[in-house]
């Protein structure tokens, strides 16, 4: 075999070789990447614990969800309504029998 068959041998199987390596470290990256965000955060929850979570506050429980505590402030807030309107009728009585 003549030397510029072995170097263009060599180059060739070189070249492949870093091809091969360039992809299968790419693959790491995505893998990597993939794992990070379905993997453990940095409290060492996953990612179906951290939703859970979320689904908790999105449904009412009784009480500590997000949703039984808005419920609960336009509650008091229909009441306190309730309460001026109650308040707003007896002045107004009150005010028309002054006059």
């Amino acid at each position: 075999m003549a030397p510029w068959e072995i170097a263009i041998t060599v180059g060739a199987v070189t070249g492949a070789f870093l091809i091969v390596v360039g992809a299968l470290y790419k693959l790491y990256r995505v893998a990597k990447r993939i794992d990070d965000a379905l993997g453990l955060d940095s409290e060492g929850r996953t990612i179906n614990e951290r939703l859970g979570r979320i689904e908790h506050q999105l449904f009412p429980n009784g009480g500590s969800s997000l949703t039984d505590k808005i419920n609960q402030i336009a509650f008091e807030q229909r009441a306190m309504k309730g309460g001026l309107d109650a308040v707003k009728g007896i002045i107004g009585t009150i005010w028309s029998e002054k006059v």
